[in-house]
């Protein structure tokens, strides 16, 4: 990973700085410093955690106007005109490019304590299929709005994980299910005609047949999340998975998906050739 990439992940890291590009990404338009602080209360968010006064107000400004804008900008998260006061959300391009890298998910690894606890800043490793399959169900029956799910294979879509999808469907819940493959799109097709069914027009794993690579991708309500990984043995050519789960809206993994993904899953049921085309995913 090089220098830029390693300070991207840093700044990141930071629930403060992820707090700041949160609020961003979800505005609708550019702010300026003001209304990001406003915002940033509002949400009552860690960086605005003791503002009682006028004079802690001041303080976190000039914070954001001498200390963290300039270094979210210089990292190419975000676009701060300091002459106007004025910050924009900026989709970063390598970590829209590599964030399923296996590399930069080790480098992110990391920073975060691991362990069967998932919760808050957590960054969660679950080994084996079992274990991955029942997590995935367990986040697909947690979903209360909104399901979005991605498969490498016909094999990893299992048919209790269709049926968890179903039931999810019986709630009322919005599914999209995307793939590069083919017969992962045409079984879903036939047994789930209520989920939005989408091809990327580039693949977002890796090359195929290669190994380590990704799996499985199960993201529910935009605040957990299951991302699974293939690996074969050395010894006799198995294929074994293991998954990076995350929950919590501030989550660093949650975060980072959310912010990927976010803007293309508000306009999915287009289903536009503009929207497939953009997607970020890619080998």
């Amino acid at each position: 990973m090089n220098p830029r990439e390693e300070r991207v992940l840093r700044l990141i890291a930071d629930p403060r700085n992820r707090a700041i590009l949160t609020v961003l990404n979800d505005a609708a338009q550019p702010l300026t410093v003001s209304e990001l602080l406003d915002r940033l209360v509002t949400a009552e968010t860690e960086i605005c955690d003791s503002v009682a006064t006028e004079a802690d107000r001041k303080r976190i400004r000039i914070s954001l106007h001498h200390n963290r804008l300039p270094k979210l900008e210089e990292a190419g998260l975000v676009e701060y005109d300091r002459a106007a006061n004025v910050v924009s959300y900026e989709r970063y391009p390598a970590v829209d490019a590599e964030i399923l890298e296996l590399e930069l998910i080790d480098e992110l690894l990391s920073y975060f304590s691991t362990g069967s606890e998932i919760s808050g800043d957590t960054i969660g490793v679950i080994e084996g299929r079992d274990a991955v399959v029942e997590y995935g169900h367990h986040l697909t029956d947690a979903a209360d709005d909104e399901l979005f799910l991605m498969y490498e294979s016909d094999e990893l879509l299992q048919s209790a994980c269709l049926d968890h999808v179903d039931e999810a469907l019986e709630r009322d819940v919005d599914v999209a299910l995307g793939s590069k493959n083919p017969a992962v799109l045409e079984r879903t097709r036939d047994r789930l005609p209520g989920v939005t069914v989408w091809e990327p027009q580039l693949d977002w794993w890796n090359e195929p047949g290669t190994y380590p690579t990704v799996g499985r991708l199960v993201f529910a309500d935009r605040e957990r999340i299951m991302l699974a990984i293939l690996k074969a043995s050395d010894l006799d050519g198995t294929t074994t998975e293991m998954a990076i789960v995350g929950e919590g809206p501030e989550n660093p993994l949650v975060v980072l998906v959310r912010q990927l993904l976010g803007p293309r899953l508000d306009h999915l049921d287009y289903q536009c050739e503009e929207f497939l085309d953009d997607l970020p995913f890619e080998s």
